[in-house]
């Protein structure tokens, strides 16, 4: 029986160094929404558990799409492309509770052929504590055999206003 290595897909980190793409300044995210810590995001003691952080990412990109005038069911249904996740990396930075409000700023850090790297830092509402910044980076695939494609010129030209530091 043979075995193949497969590098781990979501990274996890609580300690230095940082990510390789590292938080950018308050004034280079173009998009930031407010979400609410909820009781499902919660361990017993009242602290954000990691994996709550995914969800908070899935609201941030869903409305930056939102924001960008398409959805990422609209990219399905015109291009006949997914955005499945090819990396997850999250740096946690302070802890957030339980009905804490967060603004969630969130850019595109890179473009490429045919990928896109999206960066959100999760901050306090009073922008005094810097909780957490995720980097994930989504593959264009062919939706029915799942085949790297390029980011439509469509696609770009939404996104654009939404690049970090332009």
């Amino acid at each position: 029986m043979h075995f193949r290595v497969i590098p781990p897909i979501i990274t996890v980190t609580n300690a230095s160094p940082s990510l390789s793409a590292p938080s950018a300044p308050l004034h280079d995210f173009p998009f930031r929404v407010s979400e609410r810590v909820r009781w499902e995001d919660v361990d017993l003691a009242g602290i954000v558990r990691y994996s709550a952080y995914t969800r908070m990412l899935d609201v941030a990109e869903q409305e930056l799409w939102r924001a960008a005038g398409t959805s990422a069911l609209d990219v399905v249904e015109r291009y006949g492309l997914w955005l499945p996740r090819r990396a997850l990396q999250i740096e946690y930075h302070a802890p957030a509770r339980f009905d804490d409000l967060l603004e969630l700023r969130a850019g595109i850090f890179a473009i490429g052929k045919s990928s896109l790297t999206l960066l959100v830092d999760a901050w306090s509402a009073d922008g005094r504590t810097h909780h957490v910044t995720i980097r994930v980076v989504l593959v264009a695939v062919q939706a029915e055999h799942m085949t790297p494609q390029p980011i439509p010129e469509e696609i770009r030209a939404l996104i654009e206003p939404f690049r970090i530091g332009r």
